[in-house]
């Protein structure tokens, strides 16, 4: 475990007693999905995490006008996790669905055609949901688990991707970013893992 610039490197492992021994006052009701764009793997040298984690967090402050780097953990492609914001604060990821919600950033840019993601950020994409989701007492759901591509990026308005979205976590994000593909790819990963593995 190492920190920087006030953020925390964890592998998987680490991150599973973090978790558990933080003590979290706000409610938690929403895992959000998000994938980086850009920077994307392009950009990772295997040793820059906390680099192109402070390059966020400026991009977010200085460009964005917000308070704070917007996401709560990045993702990278060898598996290893960077906390960001305070969990006791909001993030500033899909707008007004952030009251309740944890936002996960995974570096890279998961279109098709785009980054092919890693085992290892697959199997920490998956373990790190299935803990957030053990943590805070949350069915595994696409209504706990959600994707940015499902709501509208000016009103926050769910409406499943239909139509005024972003395409994030990505059209190949675990094989697609609709909601039937994280019903049949992604959900059934996170709940293996819990069954497999409780925290």
């Amino acid at each position: 475990m190492i920190k920087r610039s006030g953020f925390t490197k964890l592998k998987i492992q680490q991150f599973e007693e973090w978790i558990t021994s933080i003590k979290i006052e706000r409610k938690v009701l929403i895992i959000q999905q998000h994938h980086t764009q850009s920077p994307n793997y392009a950009h990772f040298d295997g040793n820059n995490h906390f680099e192109l984690q402070e390059r966020m967090k400026s991009f977010h402050i200085l460009r964005n006008g917000w308070r704070d780097i917007g996401q709560h953990f990045t993702t990278f492609p060898d598996g290893i996790i960077l906390t960001g914001g305070s969990l006791g604060r909001s993030p500033a990821c899909i707008r007004r669905k952030n009251a309740n919600a944890i936002c996960i950033e995974h570096l890279g840019n998961f279109d098709t055609g785009r980054d092919e993601m890693t085992d290892e950020h697959r199997e920490t994409i998956i373990r790190l949901t299935a803990m957030l989701c053990s943590r805070f007492e949350l069915p595994v759901n696409t209504e706990s688990i959600v994707y940015h591509h499902w709501f509208d990026p000016d009103t926050g308005q769910r409406n499943n991707g239909s139509e005024n979205h972003k395409s994030c976590p990505g059209t190949n994000f675990f094989g697609g970013n609709k909601v039937h593909d994280c019903i049949d790819n992604f959900l059934p990963l996170v709940s293996a893992r819990l069954h497999e593995h409780p925290v």
